[in-house]
C-alpha cells in the first residue's frame, strides 16, 4: 500500500473525526440494540445453518431457482461478473429502455455494473442517499452499510450543486430535501428497477430486503420490471433462518433494533410485471467447497468488522479494502477479484481479532486473513529472515546479541532508544524504544544456582516459555515471573532450547517456517513432563495453544503432540489467578492505602485466549491495587509485532488513541500482560513525557509477594 495514500487518509481531518466519532458511538448503540437478545446464541445459529447451507450450496441454488420460478420469477444463474452484467443489459434492452433506477446493492459494486451499463448506453440512478453521493463523486463505497461515511456536508453540498445547477448550502435538512426532489423523477419515470437482497429463501423463492430509506420499496414496486441481483451465498433454507439474519443485521450493522423497512418479495408484484432474479456465483461455489476458507461466505454483510477495526478507524475503507471493506473484505477480495487486488490490503490487518468478536456469523476473520498471507508474494529477504535466521536458534540469538552492541550510539542517557538512523527513524518518531539487554534472561537464569525449594517434590511444575521479546529486551520481567510463580507455590524451570513461537513467520505468510518452529518447540516443551507451560506473552500463548494444532492438523502424530502441549499451556495471569484468595503472603501496601492502576487488555489474551477476568483478580486480590478501567480497555495499542515497523504511521495513530484513554483514568501505572503492549504503550507515554509507568502483571506481583 502506497505510504502517501495512507498518510493522506491519516491527515484527512474530517475522515478521522467521522470515523472516530462513529467508533465511539457504535458500541454503545449496539449494546442497547442487543438488550434482551442472546447475541452468542443468535450468531451460533447463523453460523450453523450457514455452514450447513454452504456444504450443499448447489442444491440450495437449485431449490431456490425452482421455488422462485414457480412463483412467477425468472431466475438467471450467472457464473461470472461479465455474464451477470450481460444478462442485466439484455433484460433492459429487451424492455426497450435505457434508464435504470437502483437501490443499494453491494453485488452491483462487486461486478461494477454501473460502469458497464454506462459504457453500453444505459443510465443508472442510485436512489440510496449514500450511494447517490458516491455515484456523483465517482467513487466506490468506503463502508458496506454506510457508503458515504467519509463525506462531510460541504462535500455533499458541492456535489449536489454541481448535479442540480442550484446553489445548495451545506445544511443537512436542505440537502435531504434536494435529494428527495431530485430522485423523485427517477422513481416515477424508471421502467426498470434493480435491487440487491439481504437474504433469499430456498423453500419459497422469496427474497428479503432491509432498508432505512423508502427507496428500496419504490425501486422494487413502481417500475414494471424488477431485477434482483443476489449472490448465491445469500440463500438460506427457510423463513426461520432468514429472520435470524434480519434480526442480527441492523443491530450489528448500525446499532438499530430494526431497520425502517423490512420487505419480502415473492414473484412479480402485479399483472404485466416481471421479476428477474440474477443469481451471482463469481467464485462462490468454488469457495464454498474450499475446506480452509469456505466460512468466509457465511458473512451477512453487516459491516461490523469495519465498525470495530482500529485500522479502519484510522485510514477508512478506501485504503482498508477493495470493493468489500473491513476484515471480511480482505478475505473475500482474493476470491471475488483476484489475489493481485488483495496483496497490499491483506498486510494492513494488525491481527487484533476485534472483528472475530463481533462477527454475526462467528467467522474467524483474522485467522483467514493470516492464512491468506501464505498465498501472496513475499518481500525479498523475508525468506532468509524467517527460513534461515529464526529457525536457527543459535544464529538468531547471536544476531540479537550483536544488536546489543550496535544500538549503543542511539541510546539516550536513560538507556532508551529515541532516534534510529535513516528510514528506521520512522519507527521511533513518536515513541522511545527499550534497548536490547546486555544479558538475555536465558543467560541470567543459567547463571543462577539450581537449588530446589523446600517441599519441591509436592509442588506443581512449570516450564517457563519466555518468548523472544521478553527474553532479550525484558529479562527482568522474566525474572519477576519466575519469582512470582515460585512465591505462588510452583516449581519453575526454563528449557534453554526453546525457540521463537513462529508467530512472526506465520503473520508474514511463511507457514512452512511456522510449522518447523512449532515442531521444534513441541519437542522441547514435551521433553520434560511438567504440569504446565506458562508464557508471559499472549501471542506466544495463542501460538502454543491454538496455532500449533492448526498448523500441524494434517500430520496426525504431530497434531496429537501439539494438542497435548496446548492442553497444558497457560498465560501467567491464568495460572496466578488460581492462587487468588489462598493466603499467599504479601508485603504491606505503602502508607496502608491501595494504589490505583489502569489495565490494558492485550488483544490475543482477551480475544485469542478468552482471558479477561483473571488478570483483574491477580491485580486486585494478589497485587492489592484498585483498577480504574479505561474506556475501550481491550482496544488494540497498535503494536502488532512487526506491524509497528511495517506501518509505523498507522501504528502510532492507534497508539495515540490508547494513550488518550489511559490519561483520562488519572492512573499513574498501566498494568499489562504482554511485553509487546508494554513496549508500545511505554514508548509512547515516555516520549510524551507523561510520567506514567507501564508494568507487566508479573512485575507488579513480584514486588508484592514475600518469596519463600
Amino acid at each position: 500500500m502506497a505510504r502517501d495514500v495512507i498518510r493522506q487518509k491519516i491527515n484527512d481531518a474530517f475522515l478521522r473525526k467521522a470515523l472516530k466519532n462513529f467508533a465511539a458511538a457504535y458500541p454503545v448503540a449496539r449494546a442497547k440494540a442487543f438488550e434482551g437478545v442472546d447475541f452468542e446464541a443468535l450468531r451460533s445459529r447463523i453460523a450453523a445453518f450457514k455452514k450447513e447451507g454452504l456444504a450443499r450450496l448447489p442444491e440450495m441454488v437449485k431449490e431456490f431457482t425452482a421455488s422462485a420460478e414457480r412463483s412467477g420469477a425468472t431466475v438467471h444463474l450467472c457464473a461470472t461478473p461479465e455474464e451477470a452484467n450481460r444478462t442485466i443489459l439484455e433484460i433492459i434492452r429487451k424492455a426497450g429502455v435505457n434508464f435504470l433506477v437502483k437501490s443499494k446493492a453491494m453485488t452491483s459494486e462487486e461486478i461494477e455494473l454501473n460502469h458497464y451499463l454506462g459504457n453500453n448506453g444505459v443510465t443508472c440512478l442510485e436512489t440510496d442517499l449514500g450511494e447517490w453521493i458516491i455515484q456523483l463523486a465517482g467513487e466506490r463505497p468506503s463502508h458496506m452499510v454506510m457508503p458515504a461515511i467519509h463525506k462531510n456536508r460541504e462535500d455533499v453540498a458541492e456535489l449536489f450543486s454541481r448535479e442540480t445547477g442550484l446553489d445548495c448550502p451545506p445544511d443537512i435538512p436542505h440537502l435531504v430535501r434536494v435529494a428527495r426532489e431530485t430522485l423523485r423523477d427517477g422513481f416515477l419515470t424508471g421502467q426498470v428497477g434493480l435491487s440487491g437482497a439481504n437474504v433469499a429463501m430456498a423453500d419459497s423463492g422469496a427474497i428479503g430486503i432491509v432498508t432505512n430509506e423508502g427507496n428500496g420499496r419504490l425501486v422494487t414496486t413502481l417500475p414494471r420490471i424488477h431485477i434482483a441481483l443476489v449472490g448465491v451465498d445469500k440463500i438460506v433454507p427457510t423463513l426461520s433462518e432468514a429472520l435470524d439474519v434480519i434480526t442480527i443485521l441492523p443491530k450489528n450493522a448500525t446499532g438499530q433494533k430494526i431497520t425502517s423497512y423490512v420487505s419480502f418479495i415473492k414473484g412479480p408484484t402485479g399483472e404485466g410485471r416481471e421479476l428477474h432474479i440474477v443469481l451471482l456465483d463469481n467464485g462462490r461455489t468454488r469457495l464454498a467447497a474450499d475446506p480452509d476458507f469456505s466460512e468466509a461466505l457465511a458473512c451477512v454483510k453487516c459491516g461490523a468488522c469495519a465498525n470495530v477495526c482500529p485500522i479502519y478507524e484510522i485510514v477508512g475503507g478506501h485504503v482498508f479494502g477493495h470493493i468489500y471493506v473491513g476484515g471480511i473484505g480482505l478475505v473475500l477480495t482474493p476470491f471475488f477479484h483476484g489475489l493481485d487486488k488483495a496483496e497490499d490490503i491483506l498486510k494492513l490487518c494488525i491481527g487484533c481479532r476485534k472483528c472475530n468478536e463481533v462477527c454475526a456469523a462467528k467467522i474467524d476473520i483474522e485467522g483467514l486473513i493470516v492464512d491468506l498471507r501464505d498465498k501472496i508474494r513475499k518481500p525479498a529477504g523475508q525468506k532468509f529472515l524467517f527460513g534461515t535466521l529464526m529457525k536457527n536458534r543459535a544464529l538468531f540469538h547471536a544476531t540479537l546479541r550483536t544488536a546489543y552492541l550496535a544500538q549503543k550510539p542511539f541510546q539516550s542517557e536513560g538507556g532508551r532508544i529515541r532516534h534510529l538512523p535513516l528510514i528506521l527513524n520512522r519507527e521511533t518518531a513518536n515513541r522511545s524504544l527499550p534497548p536490547i539487554a546486555e544479558k538475555p534472561f536465558r543467560d541470567l537464569i543459567a547463571e543462577q544456582p539450581g537449588t530446589k525449594k523446600q517441599g519441591a517434590a509436592s509442588r506443581e511444575t512449570v516450564l517457563f516459555y519466555s518468548g523472544c521479546l521478553a527474553d532479550f529486551v525484558y529479562p527482568e520481567m522474566c525474572l519477576d515471573t519466575v519469582k512470582s510463580l515460585e512465591a505462588l507455590g510452583y516449581e519453575v524451570s526454563f528449557p534453554q532450547k526453546q525457540s521463537c513461537c513462529g508467530i512472526p513467520a506465520r503473520y508474514s505468510g511463511e507457514m512452512g517456517v511456522a510449522r518447523d518452529l512449532a515442531k521444534i518447540n513441541i519437542d522441547v516443551l514435551l521433553e520434560e513432563d511438567a504440569d504446565y507451560v506458562v508464557t508471559i506473552c499472549p501471542t506466544c500463548t495463542m501460538s502454543l495453544r491454538h496455532d500449533f494444532p492448526k498448523l500441524l492438523s494434517t500430520e496426525p502424530p504431530w497434531r496429537e503432540k501439539a494438542e497435548r502441549l496446548a492442553a497444558k499451556t497457560f498465560n501467567f495471569s491464568e495460572l496466578a489467578a488460581r492462587k487468588a484468595g489462598s493466603g499467599i503472603p504479601t508485603h504491606e501496601t505503602v502508607n496502608g492505602g491501595k494504589e490505583t492502576v489502569t489495565y490494558h487488555d492485550a488483544c490475543h489474551l482477551k480475544r485469542g485466549c478468552g482471558v479477561h477476568e483473571e488478570p483483574r483478580r491477580v491485580l486486585r486480590e494478589l497485587v492489592g491495587v484498585e483498577i480504574a478501567e479505561m474506556t475501550d480497555c481491550d482496544k488494540c495499542c497498535g503494536f502488532g509485532g512487526s506491524y509497528s515497523i511495517k506501518y509505523p504511521e498507522i501504528s502510532q495513530e492507534v497508539l495515540k488513541n490508547k494513550m488518550e484513554t489511559i490519561r483520562e483514568t488519572g492512573a499513574r501505572t498501566v498494568a499489562v500482560d504482554c511485553p509487546g503492549c508494554k513496549l508500545q504503550i511505554e514508548g509512547g507515554l515516555e516520549a510524551a513525557g507523561t510520567g506514567i509507568a507501564v508494568e507487566h502483571s508479573a512485575t507488579l506481583l513480584a514486588r508484592r509477594l514475600v518469596t519463600p
